[in-house]
């Protein structure tokens, strides 16, 4: 693939408008479609009230949204398009870790930032400039997983079960299993699976012969949904861990099976800060749009990059990822932020516990832990 020079990239949107493209699965699954209404929300609230306010004069934003279908290639081919042919200044997305590897490749070299809202592998952002993501990385995450599982729950012997195909699960299998062994812990059975199957009962045969206390599942719900399940008939009896991808839509929290499980997670609607809870129920009440972890991630994205325009003064991408790069506490819907680490984000996050058809945030892991 040919470079696209910075200068080149989102020229002329210094003229007369803020070009952003939005990467979104909207046809799925998972369909985010709730992540694309809140985005859409967001930039006509600042249209309507002049633009955006960037080095003295008020700038229109035009969202350019691209469905990615859920596919890496769809994806990488929508972010070039939007680079290329809509010369947006920055990306919001990919929303996978798997997405994201690639995407972040074709931004570097177009020297535009790409900001993700939940692609989580620390190899999105790994030796680059011009990638960065809102959401916890997983090694931090399945490290917080691994504290609270042993040192809260008491659990000394777990069973991982994962996606072996999928960057995001292969990942945070490996940094929750590292954590729990460091503490003392044992990892009894580890079970890897090719992507796509929906019978797991050899894997799960195996896993309640090794007698684990408690089943780690990092992978994405429709996935999740059906392990319970066939988990609780194979007569697992422990408890069920996950990471952040049990955030996406209710069919987790629903299910008979998943009550009194635990998973780590961005977003808890009850521990936003006064400011942004105002925010976003003004943006419930005027456009409709509920805030859930799919909302507030792609909006604290979005978010970063027109602060990140403010601050600098421009929406030329080489000083967007300048001004992305400096961003110190920004205070988004699913909490506070920086990137003074580079292009993974410095944030709090919590544990959420399932109970009733709901989730509640049971700790806080707060960013300077």
């Amino acid at each position: 693939m040919s470079a696209c020079s910075g200068a080149g990239a989102g020229a002329g949107a210094e003229d007369d408008e803020f070009r952003i493209g939005l990467l979104v699965p909207l046809s799925g699954p998972p369909n985010i479609v709730t992540a694309k209404d809140a985005a859409e929300a967001l930039v006509a609230r600042v249209n309507a009230g002049g633009g955006l306010a960037v080095g003295g004069r008020r700038i229109k934003v035009r969202l350019l949204v691209e469905d990615t279908g859920g596919h890496v290639e769809r994806t990488l081919s929508a972010a070039v398009r939007l680079i290329r042919q809509e010369r947006v200044a920055a990306l919001v997305g990919p929303y996978y870790s798997r997405d994201a590897i690639f995407v972040a490749n074709a931004t570097e070299d177009a020297q535009v930032p790409m900001v993700s809202p939940t692609a989580s592998n620390p190899q999105v952002t790994l030796g680059r400039k011009y990638a960065f993501s809102v959401c916890l990385v997983d090694t931090v995450q399945g490290r917080f997983m691994a504290q609270y599982a042993f040192q809260v729950l008491g659990l000394r012997s777990i069973a991982v079960l994962y996606d072996e195909s999928d960057t995001y699960p292969q990942g945070l299998a490996r940094y929750f299993a590292d954590a729990f062994v460091a503490l003392g812990g044992k990892v009894v059975a580890q079970e890897g699976y090719p992507g796509g199957v929906t019978d797991f009962s050899i894997q799960l045969g195996r896993i309640r012969a090794a007698k684990a206390q408690a089943l780690y599942l990092p992978n994405y719900v429709q996935d999740v949904v059906l392990q319970m399940a066939q988990a609780r008939r194979a007569g697992f009896s422990g408890v069920f861990l996950g990471g952040d991808s049990w955030e996406e839509g209710t069919s987790v929290l629903e299910l008979s099976a998943a009550q009194g499980s635990f998973f780590t997670a961005n977003f808890a609607h009850g521990a936003m800060g006064e400011a942004v809870r105002r925010q976003a129920e003004h943006l419930e009440s005027v456009a409709g749009v509920p805030m859930d972890s799919d909302g507030a991630m792609v909006l604290d994205a979005l978010g970063v990059v027109l602060a990140a325009a403010q601050a600098v003064g421009s929406v030329a991408p080489v000083s967007l990822r300048a001004g992305i790069a400096s961003l110190r506490d920004y205070e988004g819907f699913s909490g506070r932020l920086s990137f003074e680490r580079g292009g993974d984000a410095v944030r709090g996050a919590h544990i959420m516990f399932i109970e009733g058809g709901q989730a509640r945030s049971r700790k806080v892991l707060e960013p300077a832990s």
